[in-house]
């Protein structure tokens, strides 16, 4: 009798750590089922992968799939080839492809299409495929086997497109023979990812729905993704209040932040990623500015955190770094902490004295009309400027427009706003880029042999860690001689309904093209707004910060006060009652095993 009473003291406990975890377990699991709706800022004009634009390569994303794909935390996996392996002596890739996938008319995907997509469509029309793909060929070794012939092997760069819907498969059997900038395809595309096209209703929405085949077995969780075209700011705010749209990841204002934040059914994330910063690129051929003091002048003289908080509210961090912050900062950085002292003193150097009326020069600043924080920006450095006796006339123009002109090289310096990716940073500071006419290139006129050879060593580098020193000293140069000064981090304002879950959201590992196979819909019982804390958050990396008021995410080594929204708790009841009974019945069967002992 006693024996059994030590059964029932380690019994009892056990099971019921196990039942409540199970329950638990079983309450959080991502289901099958349900809808979302995404807001999107403009209307793409193609569903295509190779058009480089953001919003429909978001589309493109949920329906294609790549060779390789990348994880959270922006490692690079397998999709539809299941391993890899890079033959540096033939300059080539080996894919192992993914048995028993099918394309969303149920015809088979094989090697035939790798081929056919990189021989004729990517190395031909993506943006960037044309570029580092170019005259690709692919061997089909059998079945499931290819290899990619490449006439220059870059894996820094190309790996990570290969990960991207920049190398989105296409099926053969659709494409060939086909004028593909003319096809149909482009507007109802065919592809393997999670999420098959239904219908484009032009000025309203494009509705997509679950892959029921889908490789990844269990995969999509959501039945129907929706997304809708919402140009006017206020009208989207205005829709996720009312649940009529689900999640925005781009294109809300700052001043939005606060108020969606009270909302007890929304969460509201400020995330740096894509990786885009605040930028002035200067023209180094410019009479005054092709002068590196005069730019580390203008460096000094701009107040960083003085220009967040008036164009971004505190929203975005302040910056002197040229690449991302996911590449560790070099201990040689040059670093531009404010100060007009140092301004002036590099400026009299420079052969630049104030005249009698304060000034020192006048240069002209390039920007763009539509935007209202990149004009708030522009307002704040002619201001700043103004302090060490630069006199700044501001141009404003279209998007188009100052394309243009920069690249006919017809500005001083200008102001942008440029995703900071490093393979971008090939083509904004190699010499070989310096292309009258052509738009995102080298515009900076910027030339450095010892630049050129380190972006060199870097695209063809295998190994990530040695990839990772050719960038640091990279920065080093370029934080040093200026060609281009980086004023502050970019952070997205993303909203969801808080019954979203999963890992996909906030989107960001590739521009914004990430498919959401693992978002899912989780109800939560919310009976009063959630509570607020204030918390302090230090940081060495760049951080996502849930916004209640004002929200400050922060990245290098910054202190900043921050207020976070705890998660709305579900309500456990059902859970807890299940759980109760599940022990119950443990029990009793354990009384009956031990009654059958006696």
């Amino acid at each position: 009798m006693q024996k059994h009473k030590q059964y029932w003291k380690i019994a009892i406990p056990i099971l019921l750590i196990l039942t409540t975890s199970i329950a638990s377990q079983a309450l959080t699991k991502p289901k099958v089922g349900g809808q979302i709706v995404v807001g999107l800022v403009a209307e793409p004009r193609v569903i295509d992968p190779t058009t480089g634009a953001w919003h429909a390569s978001f589309v493109a994303a949920q329906i294609f799939d790549s060779l390789l794909n990348t994880d959270s935390n922006l490692n690079i996996v397998p999709s539809l080839a299941e391993s890899w392996k890079i033959l540096e002596n033939e300059k080539a890739y080996v894919f192992n492809l993914r048995k028993g996938v099918t394309w969303h008319d149920g015809k088979p995907f094989g090697p035939e299409d790798v081929k056919f997509s990189f021989e004729n469509i990517i190395s031909k029309y993506d943006i960037f495929g044309a570029a580092y793909f170019k005259n690709a060929k692919v061997e089909i070794l059998n079945a499931t086997a290819v290899k990619l012939k490449l006439e220059q092997l870059l894996p820094a760069v190309q790996l990570t497109l290969l990960a991207s819907v920049d190398t989105a498969i296409v099926p053969k059997h659709i494409l060939e023979g086909q004028d593909f900038e003319k096809s149909e395809f482009r507007t109802k595309p065919v592809g393997t990812g999670p999420f098959v096209f239904k219908e484009w209703v032009k000025g309203s929405h494009i509705l997509l729905e679950r892959n029921p085949n889908y490789w990844d077995k269990g995969k999509p969780y959501l039945e129907k993704l929706i997304i809708r075209f919402i140009t006017d700011p206020m009208t989207m705010v205005s829709a996720l209040e009312t649940g009529e749209v689900n999640y925005v990841f781009r294109g809300l204002p700052y001043e939005a932040a606060a108020k969606l934040g009270t909302k007890p059914n929304l969460e509201v994330i400020a995330h740096q990623r894509p990786p885009y910063k605040i930028t002035l690129q200067i023209n180094t051929n410019h009479t005054i500015l092709g002068n590196p003091d005069v730019r580390r002048a203008i460096s000094y003289a701009l107040d960083r955190k003085d220009i967040v908080q008036k164009a971004t509210l505190g929203l975005c961090t302040p910056t002197y770094r040229i690449l991302p912050e996911t590449i560790p900062a070099s201990p040689n950085l040059a670093k531009y902490d404010y100060s007009l002292e140092k301004a002036n003193q590099l400026l009299d150097k420079a052969g630049y004295p104030k005249g009698a009326d304060g000034k020192r020069f006048k240069i002209e600043l390039l920007t763009r009309t539509g935007e209202a924080e990149e004009a708030a920006v522009a307002d704040l450095i002619k201001d700043q400027l103004s302090k060490v006796g630069i006199e700044v006339v501001l141009k404003r123009v279209d998007f188009g427009t100052m394309l243009d002109l920069e690249t006919k090289y017809q500005y001083d310096f200008a102001l942008l706003k440029r995703w900071v990716e490093p393979m971008w940073s090939y083509q904004l500071f190699h010499s070989s880029w310096i292309q009258p006419g052509v738009a995102f290139s080298n515009t900076m006129l910027y030339r450095n042999p010892q630049v050129d050879q380190l972006l060199d060593s870097w695209m063809k580098e295998v190994s990530p860690t040695k990839q990772i020193e050719l960038l640091q000293k990279l920065e080093e140069i370029l934080t040093s001689e200026l060609p281009e000064i980086s004023l502050y981090n970019v952070v997205f304002l993303n909203v969801k309904s808080r019954s979203i879950k999963g890992t996909d959201i906030p989107v960001g590992r590739y521009v914004f093209w990430d498919a959401l196979v693992n978002t899912y819909i989780y109800e939560e019982t919310i009976t009063s707004p959630p509570p607020t804390t204030t918390t302090v958050v230090t940081t060495t990396v760049p951080t996502t910060t849930v916004i209640t008021t004002v929200t400050t995410t922060t990245a290098t080594t910054t202190t900043t006060a921050t207020t976070v929204t705890q998660p709305s708790q579900p309500d456990y009841t059902s859970t807890i009652l299940a759980a109760a009974i599940v022990v119950i019945v443990a029990i009793v069967v354990i009384g009956l095993l031990l009654r059958k002992r006696r």
